[in-house]
């Protein structure tokens, strides 16, 4: 079994740090919401994938040739 980090970035406006994260849980929460993520094996390959978990498990995942993160 391997190690991943898994991040997703959500762009909101909001008047502070704790109104966005606020504003986020919400959406979290709602079980409508479909959620796409950048998942990096914990490894010395810097690969990054994209998964779709809306996809089949077959087009699910796509390598990211050039992931720049939000927060470095």
């Amino acid at each position: 079994m391997a190690n991943y980090k898994v991040v997703f970035e959500i762009d909101v406006e909001a008047n502070s740090p704790l109104e966005a994260a606020k504003e986020i849980q919400e959406w979290l929460d709602a079980a409508d919401n479909k959620w796409q993520f950048y998942v990096q094996p914990c490894d010395k390959s810097g690969d990054v994938f994209s998964v779709d978990l809306q996809k089949d498990d077959e087009d699910a995942v796509l390598k990211i040739d050039n992931y720049i993160p939000l927060i470095k």
